[in-house]
């Protein structure tokens, strides 16, 4: 759905507000409530103490960003709006936050053709004209099938010309990380090995190449962490093994975009070398045993 807006405000972090009232539609909505970064009291501060600029009349401006930041948001969250703003024919200029300088961004945008794009800069209110405000009544993490189609289709089409080719079971290793590694890789890719998969690092490919190579992937193997987005590229009826930290209970997206892409999921908890740690940061010791059986089970 989207939302068209008139004399607004902006701020980079994605908050769209008037009259000092957040824009229901902008808001984030988890399972626990509604995800609002400011109330009244802290748009009126912000209001003074940031600088304000006008944005041009004429161009209608398109917002598709949240607060929440990286590829995982913006490939399954941020370019479905993009999509539906694309389908509906509409003719707009993306506001963006100058600090979304990682090469995904400018690649996925270049991908799509999207080439009128105007940075956000930090400690600054925007006047927004005319702008458009794609938005999903559903919670995070709640996705929509057919969006997600529509973004495979639409991605693997734009890159159909990158042809890497991959065997049909693959690996995401993490050792090019900062944090959040196996710490028993070595041992976990002895196994990985004697069932056919290929291991290899996203941070070695483009996103064009790393879509295209799970394209032709069946069966999916990673620690929990942002190269499981590309679970949306693979073949139809894949399977897909997630490595993680065992926690409360909460974050369980990529099983939810499993479930919905209508894959055969596994998770394997794994024992964190600090268990005080959050799933995000935490490295972990994956059971070698564990992970033997599950691939077992879909040996050809």
């Amino acid at each position: 759905m989207i939302k068209r807006l008139k004399s607004y405000y902006l701020l980079a972090d994605g908050a769209v507000f008037s009259f000092f009232q957040l824009v229901p539609e902008s808001v984030i909505r988890t399972k626990q409530g509604r995800v609002k970064l400011h109330n009244w009291r802290g748009l009126i501060k912000l209001w003074f103490i940031n600088r304000k600029v006008r944005l041009p009349k004429g161009p209608v401006y398109l917002t598709v960003h949240s607060s929440y930041r990286g590829y995982y948001h913006w490939l399954l969250e941020s370019i479905p709006k993009l999509l539906e703003a694309k389908r509906a024919a509409l003719n707009f200029t993306l506001l963006l936050p100058a600090s979304y300088t990682e090469v995904f961004y400018a690649d996925t945008l270049r991908i799509l053709g999207v080439e009128r794009v105007e940075r956000l800069l930090p400690d600054t209110v925007y006047y927004v004209p005319q702008g458009i405000l794609p938005y999903s009544v559903e919670t995070m993490g709640n996705y929509s099938l057919s969006a997600l189609q529509e973004l495979k289709t639409t991605v693997l089409a734009a890159t159909a010309t990158v042809a890497p080719t991959v065997a049909p079971r693959l690996y995401i290793s993490r050792r090019k990380a900062s944090r959040r590694k196996v710490l028993n890789e070595a041992e976990v890719e002895q196994v990985l090995a004697a069932f056919g998969f290929t291991i290899l690092c996203f941070e070695d490919y483009t996103f064009a190449e790393q879509v295209q190579l799970c394209s032709n992937v069946q069966m999916l193997v990673g620690l929990h962490g942002a190269g499981l987005s590309n679970m949306v590229f693979l073949q139809e009826g894949a399977t897909v093994v997630e490595f993680r930290k065992f926690d409360n209970g909460e974050n369980y997206f990529f099983q939810q975009l499993a479930g919905t892409l209508q894959y055969t999921y596994h998770l394997l908890y794994c024992t964190a070398a600090d268990e005080q740690q959050q799933v995000q940061d935490a490295d972990i010791w994956v059971d070698v045993d564990a992970l033997r059986a599950v691939l077992a089970q879909h040996s050809v």
